[in-house]
């Protein structure tokens, strides 16, 4: 009998509650012991009874040394775990699995364990060319209600056990540890409540997640610590992601659910499945660039409008991209969005991560509106996502993609987009402008930079953002389209390796949107 934990077109692998052998052990940095502490009975002594520090061992933090890869993150504090993920010796999927549950406790509005989300893999080294679609939104209850059924710690689950090196513990503890102890409420964290909703701030709800005194925010760089979520963290940790859906974990969760109106029964939680399924491809000389096949607007979007300015001369031949064309391209592929689709928000994040041997993984996350339901369990701090549907949902427009050259098995791009129905847009802008770039000295940031569009179907106008050039304004209006000014369309977090990657890491570049205070993290040569 299949697994009811996952629909796939292939094989499904091993299962999101299956542990992973410990990769190994040995004395460690007191940094790692912060980092680790939830760990204690599991790792060594963090250091020598004479004090001496020795080298780290696989599995902790700074193991590795010289080019790790790179990340690109929605959120400062996410992007640094990352960071020390494929420090110790993780894989991307590793890294993503980490920064995704790192979001739930720095990012709340965007991606958090009520949430789902989708993450395209892209692995031509150990796969030779193996590439999937990880599909776990965010779905309603067969009973309706205000909330959701969670997909995120199934999802990750999964994608750590197909992908990963580390033990499962690994990736969960850097989140358990935050949650815990707490960390400085960052610049992305408040932006997303000041532009959401400023009176957020006093919902008590909301008040155990935003950290805030007496109904206010935190100031930037204030210690937030959340003890209940960290409690849930510290059991998926231990008993695996399968405790949530149909362990002990389920029954707290499913009991704060209810306490919050929502309709969801065991065997919806039991039942959940992820989708696994081939990505769309797009073949470009002698690559391949794969996009998220769900059943979500966003990746398709994306890999339509991409496909057209691989396929259309005039759009990105030469030196230029011809703006005019891109927004025709757009409004077609929009046409079905309705006015009602949010045009920015905060209800979604990604991340992008390629690392050193070549394995590229690009998700998208989403609560469905800027901080889902806006409720939260009183036993557990979650903070739950939506139905799918609701005003401000911003799930179908989850994108995400990575490219990798099957004939030579180099990664060569990872992205992921959110904000918005604007986010698929952005990320194929971003992705043709970083072709163009591509002979620039560190591309990524440059690409991702350029002032977009946004046309949301034919009879609407096209927005655009500042500093769009005098002969793209005068040819779009030349065509018939009204434009209009607007402010930021879509963030996007961008892995660009041009030669490709394990081969020729000194050609990488990454980049978090300037539109937000994400962070990438990779080096340089």
């Amino acid at each position: 009998m299949e697994d009811p934990a996952v629909m796939t077109k292939q094989s499904p692998g091993r299962l999101a509650g299956k542990r992973q052998p410990i990769l190994g052990k040995g004395p460690t940095s007191m940094r790692q012991c912060v980092l680790l502490a939830a760990m204690a009975l599991i790792l060594a002594s963090c250091s020598d009874s004479d004090g001496i520090q020795s080298k780290p061992s696989a599995g902790q933090i700074d193991y590795l040394s010289g080019f790790l890869g790179g990340v690109a993150a929605d959120e400062p504090r996410a992007a640094l775990v990352a960071r020390d993920t494929l420090s110790a010796g993780g894989t991307a999927a590793d890294a993503v699995t980490a920064a995704a549950l790192a979001y739930a406790v720095t990012y709340p509005g965007g991606a958090g364990l009520g949430g789902g989300g989708i993450c395209v893999v892209g692995d031509p080294i150990t796969g030779r060319g193996r590439a999937e679609t990880i599909d776990f939104p965010a779905r309603a209850a067969a009973g309706g209600g205000p909330l959701a059924i969670p997909g995120m710690v199934r999802g990750l689950g999964l994608l750590q056990g197909r992908y990963g090196k580390l033990r499962w513990e690994a990736t969960v503890a850097p989140a358990e540890q935050l949650a815990r102890f707490g960390d400085g409420a960052s610049r992305a964290f408040l932006r997303s409540v000041t532009e959401t909703d400023p009176a957020l701030a006093a919902d008590p709800a909301l008040a155990e997640i935003l950290g805030g005194p007496g109904g206010r925010l935190p100031a930037e760089g204030a210690i937030r610590s959340q003890q209940k979520l960290a409690g849930v963290l510290a059991r998926i940790r231990s008993a695996g992601p399968a405790d949530f859906y149909q362990g002990h974990l389920s029954q707290v969760v499913l009991a704060d659910m209810a306490r919050e109106g929502g309709r969801i029964t065991a065997e919806d939680l039991r039942n959940y499945a992820i989708t696994i399924e081939k990505p769309i491809a797009l073949e470009f000389e002698k690559s391949v660039t794969l996009y998220a096949s769900n059943n979500a607007r966003g990746g398709a979007i994306a890999a339509w409008l991409a496909e057209q300015g691989f396929d259309d001369g005039g759009l990105i031949s030469g030196s230029r991209f011809r703006a005019d064309r891109f927004a025709e391209n757009m409004g077609q592929a929009y046409r079905n969005a309705g006015a009602e689709a949010p045009k920015r928000g905060y209800g979604s994040a990604s991340i992008a991560v390629i690392d050193r041997n070549g394995l590229a993984v690009a998700c998208s996350f989403s609560m469905g509106p800027a901080f889902g339901s806006r409720r939260v369990g009183r036993e557990t701090g979650l903070l739950f996502a939506a139905p799918p549907g609701v005003p401000g949902d911003e799930s179908p427009y989850m994108a995400a993609m990575v490219g990798i050259n099957g004939n030579v098995h180099q990664a060569f791009i990872a992205a992921g987009a959110s904000g918005g129905a604007p986010a698929p847009a952005a990320l194929a802008q971003a992705v043709l402008q970083t072709t163009l770039a591509k002979s620039q000295k560190d591309p990524a940031p440059q690409a991702i930079a350029l002032p977009r569009l946004f046309h949301a179907g034919p009879q609407a106008p096209v927005l655009a953002e500042p500093g769009l050039p005098a002969d793209s304004l005068a040819a779009l209006r030349g065509r018939g389209l009204a434009v209009t000014e607007a402010g930021p369309l879509g963030r996007v977090t961008l892995a660009y390796c041009g030669e490709g990657v394990p081969r020729a890491p000194q050609s990488c570049s990454f980049a978090a949107d300037p539109r937000g205070f994400g962070l990438a993290v990779g080096r340089l040569f």
